[in-house]
């Protein structure tokens, strides 16, 4: 019914790389001074875990929706394991796909949409399977980190 692709690869200026290393330096040397070695310990491992993850992700997501389910990469996500869906806007333009599995302890899920998938379409086809969220918003953090580009 539906399929794309998404990059999960971001692509950074020089300037933010720049950035990133002065405020994790700049931690971890006022976690020295200030005797605070968990503070510093924890930036660097931040820092590390994010070089991993960026350098480590497949740079493109292929996404499926039909009658079954909703497959994301090499995931499979069946209806009936899934609670709700929700399409959230960013100035009326559709920036992700949000799914809420039926587990207690599992995450929600935000699936980027592209310029090609016609939301309208896709939240038709979808109300028929799941029920909708309607006001559903990115939360704080969700918009730090699309501000701070991570």
């Amino acid at each position: 019914m539906f399929s794309w692709d998404f990059s999960t690869h971001k692509e950074h200026s020089a300037a933010w790389y720049i950035a990133a290393i002065v405020v994790v330096l700049s931690l971890v040397t006022y976690g020295i001074i200030e005797w605070i070695y968990l503070l510093s310990i924890a930036a660097f491992l931040f820092a590390w875990v994010y070089i991993l993850m960026e350098n480590n992700a497949n740079p493109v997501t292929h996404v499926d929706v039909d009658n079954t389910g909703i497959r994301v990469g090499t995931t499979f996500y069946e209806y009936s394991s899934l609670v709700s869906y929700a399409i959230v806007y960013v100035r009326d333009t559709p920036i992700y796909l949000r799914i809420t599995p039926r587990k207690k302890l599992s995450t929600v899920i935000d699936i980027p949409l592209t310029p090609d998938v016609d939301a309208v379409e896709l939240r038709n086809y979808l109300s028929g399977q799941l029920e909708e969220e309607k006001n559903a918003q990115l939360s704080n953090s969700d918009v730090l980190i699309h501000a701070m580009r991570l």
